[in-house]
């Protein structure tokens, strides 16, 4: 009867050695302590309902009381079961509240939010809607509850579900807690996030909304047309992404003595076209790679955002065989529901190479190019594919062997700045190392002497040149100018494309020229079918003479990512305007005449930029918040 009871955790206890039992076992004992009192939480949790649907009553209420705990427990049971299995299989970690905040449909979230179509999803709903049965069945065989003490488990099953809600768990870097503990932490807080925002709850429960509603949710991409792929030479393309560098400390030009933070990219690319103009249209990441990604504005509505192509679906469209790799951890702020659904061969995330990735910095970078290095000889070509780093990310990952800019600390206090920016330096210098390797093993590949790789960084870094430190804060140049460069093998861009790129050095570029670049190195920007989807695109192929002369957007304030405050920008030529929420007036910067941005040339500086801004951002409320320095450039 007993192991009948214990039927269910004993299930999640077997599948959870088998995902990660070396792992349990080598856990601290704080951690080890944290995860058996998970599993007898779970065992008292479980065997209640169980027990109270195994009573086989006469009468009718009894019978459908019974019947109902026994739905209830197989419902719940395939939900929770079904959703951890299904989400470790696909992300090599459990659904969290880290996986769980932000999503704005709480439906959707009761499985994860999890593609239900996907045969490797299915499996595991299905394996737990039979375990589940099974377990119900054997219960109802076996167990022959007493009258009182099953009317004491049926009220004692409200209590137990309510007191699961409550436990904490461990679920950051070291998920010291069953997968049902897990879920059910994570939902409960979802749950509390949408309550908060109905006022009776707020009120009656003193809820608080914990995190914003704005996060990028799941994509329900528009259908691609079959596209025909007319490159002007044979080749594949490859994206590198990397994270938080400045394009202050990047060799973006070829150089032989580069003493900045990339020596080892510059000398795995020596033959690169740099583009030293080129700024990111926001310092946020998730807004970063969807302007990358997609081509079209960040001041696009959710929907559009949402629904909207990225480069996959357009090079699977042309038959490209697809790929993306990264560091990233995305279980932070539903990232990974962006990329879910792309139509992909090959890839990873952060939890697939390392399941205790840091939510903030990723796993190490050269984990992920390990990986890339193991799949490149399985791409198909030609193939289009992106490498997405992390490490660069707060809270940074450092190596004391590889930190050659000193002194370094990583105080924060303004008397340790120029030490704090060092150790960002040494932070960069190590991720680039491994960039370089990735770069290296590519090109001694047949494939890497056909493939054209463009290189940037999704934004910069402040390190207080405007009083803000890190990004997503501003976007001035500190947290918006990057590196970005293309390495063409020979043979590989026609003569025009080479003389574009040559002369693109000193052009003022930005991260929506990228996507139409991508797409026109792939060879679809010339075809019929893409006029539609161009048509939703402000920025030009780099690859070709035509620049974006018009007025461009910069924000960090879009339906697919809310900011931590608001701030807002446009740029035409070399005129940028920008403004925080607490500003009256936006502020105007030459940013080649005076590229610290010092001086401030007023709104009539960059007319009509201001009025453009207003039409297209929120009115500015001019709340100064506390501690703001006054300073003549931020007047």
């Amino acid at each position: 009867v007993l192991a009948a009871l214990a039927g269910p955790t004993l299930f999640m206890l077997y599948g959870d050695f088998i995902r990660r039992g070396s792992s349990i076992v080598a856990y601290p004992y704080q951690y080890k302590l944290s995860y058996w009192g998970g599993i007898a939480q779970s065992l008292i949790f479980w065997g209640i309902l169980l027990y109270a649907a195994s009573y086989r009553a006469r009468s009718k209420i009894g019978r459908f009381v019974s019947g109902s705990m026994a739905g209830l427990f197989f419902m719940l049971f395939v939900v929770i079961m079904g959703t951890a299995g299904a989400f470790h299989a696909m992300w090599n970690t459990y659904l969290c509240i880290d996986g769980q905040l932000h999503s704005k449909n709480i439906v959707q979230s009761l499985v994860g939010t999890l593609p239900l179509g996907r045969p490797l999803v299915a499996f595991h709903y299905l394996m737990a809607a039979i375990a589940g049965g099974t377990l119900l069945v054997i219960a109802r065989t076996l167990v022959r509850p007493n009258k009182w003490a099953w009317a004491l488990c049926v009220w004692l099953v409200p209590i137990s579900f309510a007191a699961s809600t409550q436990i904490p768990t461990s679920y950051r870097g070291i998920q010291a807690s069953p997968p049902d503990a897990l879920y059910i932490h994570g939902y409960t807080a979802v749950s509390k996030e949408h309550l908060a925002k109905i006022p009776y709850f707020q009120q009656r429960f003193e809820l608080k909304v914990e995190s914003p509603d704005l996060r990028v949710q799941r994509r329900k991409p528009e259908p691609v047309p079959a596209l025909t792929a007319n490159p002007s030479r044979p080749r594949n393309v490859l994206l590198i992404l990397q994270e938080s560098q400045r394009g202050d400390v990047v060799c973006i030009e070829p150089d032989k003595r580069c003493d900045k933070s990339t020596p080892w990219t510059n000398a795995a690319a020596p033959n690169r076209h740099p583009l030293l103009q080129m700024r990111s249209n926001a310092s946020t990441t998730a807004i970063s790679i969807s302007n990358i990604w997609s081509g079209v504005r960040p001041t696009e509505s959710r929907e559009l955002l949402h629904s909207v192509p990225l480069m996959w679906d357009y090079a699977n469209a042309a038959g490209y065989d697809t790929a993306y790799w990264t560091s990233q951890n995305l279980m932070f702020g539903n990232a990974r529901q962006y990329i879910q659904d792309l139509p992909i061969s090959r890839g990873c995330v952060g939890t697939t190479v390392d399941s205790a990735a840091d939510l903030d910095a990723g796993a190490n970078d050269e984990l992920v190019t390990a990986r890339v290095k193991e799949d490149w000889g399985d791409l198909k070509e030609p193939f289009f594919a992106v490498v997405h780093y992390s490490n660069n990310h707060y809270p940074y990952v450092f190596e004391e062997e590889l930190a050659p800019f000193r002194p370094h600390s990583f105080e924060k206090g303004a008397d340790k700045n120029s030490e704090y920016i060092n150790y960002y330096r040494n932070v960069v210098y190590r991720s680039d190392l491994t960039v370089a390797e990735l770069v290296r093993s590519i090109r001694a590949t047949e494939s890497g002497k056909r493939t054209v790789i463009v290189y940037t960084a999704d934004h910069g870094e402040s390190f207080r040149e405007h009083w803000q430190m890190g990004h997503t804060s501003a976007l001035y140049d500190e947290e918006v100018l990057v590196g970005a460069w293309v390495d063409a093998p020979p043979g590989t861009l026609s003569e025009a494309e080479e003389s574009t790129l040559r002369r693109a050095k000193n052009e003022l570029v930005w991260h929506l020229d990228l996507g139409p670049t991508l797409l026109d190195l792939l060879g679809l920007w010339d075809d019929p079918k893409m006029a539609s989807f161009k048509a939703r695109m402000i920025g030009h192929p780099i690859t070709r003479p035509e620049r974006t002369l018009g007025p461009v957007p910069m924000t960090n304030c879009t339906w697919v990512w809310e900011c931590s405050f608001r701030n807002w920008g446009l740029m035409q030529g070399a005129r940028k305007i920008e403004a925080r929420e607490w500003d009256h007036t936006y502020h105007c910067f030459d940013v080649l005449a005076d590229p610290d941005e010092r001086v401030d040339l007023g709104e009539r500086g960059c007319a009509p930029l201001p009025d453009l801004a207003r039409e297209l951002f929120p009115a500015m409320p001019n709340v100064t918040p506390p501690g703001r320095p006054v300073t003549d450039w931020g007047k």
